[in-house]
This record gives structure tokens, C-alpha cells and sequence, in this order.
């Protein structure tokens, strides 16, 4: 099942799709400005709201795939959304431009040369994402859904790895290039990603295949708990990806989508 939305006619698909690319980032940027007043009013700490713009910026973009007209052309448009962001962050993070919001949901110390770095990696994952996966939907060969895995683990997973471990890890951690994980964030790390790839597969339609989504949220939990430092926003997609090119390829049974490799 492949959704699309377009009330306007198939002349008109065009202006719909700047309807849905519209509502789209008003839905991320009122995320990230509701987001910033919290950090802000001190409601929630630093750690937190930075890592509820992780946890839900990714899932409400993809979800929003659902608006569009479903056109050849719409996974242009929606990809206007992630690389917007990515051009206001550069441009706050190089100082061009000031935005307190931003900063304020965004980073953990209030320096905006933050912005620089995992916070824009995560806007061009999700900017290739749609480049790449823009049609989500569909079971059984109609349709692939690797972006919903990929952004659901990191979202969901690396999001609530850090908010888990930072709160119930303790002192035992581990970890190489200067990354401190533990045990308890790993946990959270995979139940995050579990979560997330559950409720967008459905969401979507997709088909729930629990044993996909338990091997690839594994999967991408072992990988990150040894990622090095400050890369975890590509690593988590990388690892997603490969162990999605191995599912349809041994076994296609876990993978009834469009095959990324055919041999």
C-alpha cells in the first residue's frame, strides 16, 4: 500500500506538494521552538530537550511523507525541509544568523558552533533519506521502507540511548574514541529503536515482520555501542543499511520489500 495525498487534482499535484513541504516545517519548526521554550523556562534539563528534538524531529519529517501528492517529483520537494535546516544551522553555527530557539533545544552547552556537528549530520541523514527512500510505504514488493528503520533507530534509539544512560547508567561505562556508553544505555538504545521502527512500520503500513525489526534494532545497538565519539549519526544508518542489504540477500523472507542490492 502506497499512500499519497492530492485533493487538487493530478494538474494541481505540484501545488499540493508545497502545501505538504508547508506543513512539514511548520510541524519541525514548531517542535524546535516549543522545544527551545522549555530548555529556556529550565521546565527540562539541557540533555533532555536536546535529545527530544533527536527522538521526534526525524519521525514527524517521515511521517509527513504521508501529505504529499506521491508524484516522481515529491521527494524533491519534501527534501527542501532537512536541507533547510541544514543551511540554518550552518548558518548559526558559523554566526551569520542568531536564533536562541535553536541553540536552546539543540545543544548542550548554549554554544551554537554545536549546531555544527551531530545536530546537522542528523538533518543530512534524513535529507538523504528522502533522496533515497522517499517511497516508505508498502508490503510485499510495492514500496521500501529502510528509511523508517534507519531514522527510527536513530531517533528513537540513539535518542533514548543517551537520556537512559545518562539517568540509570552509573559509573560503569565502556566505550572507544573517547564515547562513553553503558550497559543500561544500550539497553535503551535497542527498546528505542524497537519502538520507533514498530510505530512508523505500522503507521506506514508496511507490515509488521517483528523478527526484522528485533534483528536490525540489534544490530544497530551493537554497532553504536562501538562507535567512536561523535560519528554515531552516520554509524546507526550504516549499520541499519548493511543489515538490510544482508536480510534481503540471505534471507528475503525478512526483507518483502524492494531490494536495495540484486544479484
Amino acid at each position: 500500500m502506497h499512500y499519497s495525498m492530492n485533493p487538487l487534482g493530478a494538474n494541481l499535484w505540484w501545488v499540493w506538494d508545497i502545501i505538504a513541504l508547508v506543513i512539514t516545517f511548520i510541524v519541525i519548526q514548531a517542535l524546535v521552538l516549543i522545544n527551545g521554550q522549555f530548555q529556556k523556562r529550565e521546565l527540562l534539563p539541557t540533555y533532555i530537550t536536546r535529545k527530544i528534538i533527536h527522538i521526534f524531529a526525524a519521525p514527524l519529517f517521515v511521517v509527513c511523507w504521508l501529505l504529499y501528492s506521491g508524484s516522481d517529483a515529491s521527494r524533491y520537494f519534501a527534501m527542501m525541509v532537512p536541507l533547510a535546516f541544514i543551511i540554518q544551522f550552518a548558518a548559526i553555527g558559523l554566526g551569520k544568523r542568531e536564533d536562541e530557539a535553536f541553540v536552546n533545544s539543540m545543544s548542550r552547552s548554549g554554544n551554537p558552533r554545536e549546531l555544527l556537528g551531530g545536530t546537522m549530520h542528523y538533518a543530512i541523514i534524513m535529507f538523504i533519506c528522502t533522496i533515497l527512500f522517499f517511497n516508505a510505504g508498502g508490503a510485499n514488493g510495492n514500496g521500501n521502507p529502510t528509511a523508517l528503520f534507519i531514522l527510527g533507530a536513530l531517533a528513537g534509539g540513539d535518542g533514548l540511548a543517551d537520556i537512559v544512560g545518562r539517568r540509570y547508567g552509573g559509573d560503569r561505562t565502556f566505550g572507544f574514541g573517547g564515547a562513553q556508553k553503558t550497559f543500561v544505555g544500550s539497553l535503551g538504545m535497542f527498546l528505542g529503536s524497537f519502538i520507533m521502527i514498530l510505530v512508523l512500520t505500522a503507521i506506514f503500513g508496511t507490515g509488521l515482520i517483528l523478527p526484522t525489526i528485533v534483528i536490525l534494532s540489534l544490530f544497530a545497538t551493537v554497532v553504536e555501542a562501538l562507535t567512536p565519539k561523535g560519528i554515531d549519526n552516520y554509524t546507526i544508518p550504516l549499520a541499519v543499511l548493511v543489515g538490510i542489504v544482508i536480510l534481503s540477500m540471505v534471507t528475503p523472507s525478512l526483507w518483502p520489500y524492494t531490494p536495495l542490492i540484486t544479484l
